[in-house]
């Protein structure tokens, strides 16, 4: 139920940042606090990107990386130099598609919900590039069986240059000296060119068959808002020791977490690249497109074959 007119929300709301407005309020009414905000990003091992003759130099755009990924191939220093998110599921598979064609300036439907998928096309052609790194081996085939966590095991095991893409906050995992063979070599990186990306902020919701509102509306605001002393307690300990965004502008912008605002200055809702994520058939729609991905980057269907299904995707999923 919309938590409106619930003390202390209007100041709440003038503190949203732009990515908990545009989730949290919807046909004029606030639906939420925010619990968490993230991004995509790349990451990468700074040992084996030394190895392979780049310290300290990242790609910078898409055939630098092809560039580097085959160096160190080439050299030996990683059979598979890039590992994707690639297994199937809501964000996983379709997220790194998603990012990689935001980065590019491109959207999967428009604002009418019209799928963006069409020969020339952003995505199409975004998708063919990133068939490609399959087809030349210098991705690893198991990405496309990993999620986000099996995704950072795998890439802890040190044997991939380049991870991607993936919600920023899993560099502490990669990074974590008590489980991670790799800790303290894992980088986070920006898309290249400008940055640009996709990210989202998650909410806490009040449940409209609550028992007690005055109750929960007070637990609501322990995890998602202020405590008694007035701080964002919650938000600034999840920033700070997991390394989550906040929905809240001035905890992203207090010094305890203000380096890991630059993640979020490049970065669109993922709803406007997606904007058909809402409607009540985009799931349906989302398991098949998973299923077209999948084939397209395991070379059994081309990437304008791919693409063609997808489209015809959408009228089946709102006939289902």
């Amino acid at each position: 139920q919309p938590i409106d007119g619930l003390p202390g929300v209007d100041q709440y709301l003038k503190d949203f940042t732009p990515f908990t407005r545009a989730i949290a309020q919807r046909d004029g009414k606030t639906w939420g606090l925010p619990y968490f905000s993230t991004v995509w990003t790349f990451m990468y091992n700074d040992e084996l990107l030394g190895k392979a003759g780049f310290k300290d130099k990242p790609f910078k755009s898409y055939p630098e990386l092809v560039e580097q990924a085959k160096k160190a191939k080439k050299d030996g220093v990683s059979k598979y130099p890039i590992l994707w998110i690639g297994g199937q599921g809501f964000e996983q598979l379709p997220g790194t598609w998603f990012s990689m064609v935001a980065n590019r300036g491109g959207i999967i439907f428009d604002k009418q919900l019209a799928p963006q998928l069409g020969a020339g096309s952003v995505a199409r052609e975004t998708l063919k590039w990133w068939a490609a790194t399959f087809k030349d081996e210098l991705a690893d085939p198991s990405s496309l069986n990993l999620r986000f966590i099996p995704a950072v095991k795998a890439f802890n095991a040190g044997q991939h240059v380049y991870l991607g893409t993936l919600h920023h906050y899993y560099v502490s995992l990669i990074n974590d000296e008590k489980n991670s063979p790799i800790a303290g070599k894992g980088r986070v990186h920006a898309h290249p060119g400008d940055g640009k990306t996709i990210g989202y902020t998650m909410l806490y919701i009040l449940s409209s068959t609550t028992k007690d509102k005055d109750w929960a509306w007070k637990l609501m605001q322990y995890l998602g808002g202020r405590t008694k002393d007035g701080q964002y307690t919650q938000a600034s300990r999840l920033a700070t020791d997991a390394m989550l965004g906040s929905g809240y502008q001035s905890v992203m912008e207090s010094g305890d977490v203000a380096t890991i605002l630059a993640a979020w200055s490049k970065a669109q809702n993922f709803a406007d690249v997606v904007p058909a994520v809402f409607q009540p058939w985009y799931p349906r729609f989302s398991d098949m497109m998973n299923v077209e991905l999948t084939a397209c980057l395991q070379g059994k269907i081309t990437a304008d074959q791919a693409c063609d299904n997808m489209v015809a995707a959408v009228g089946k999923a709102k006939k289902a």
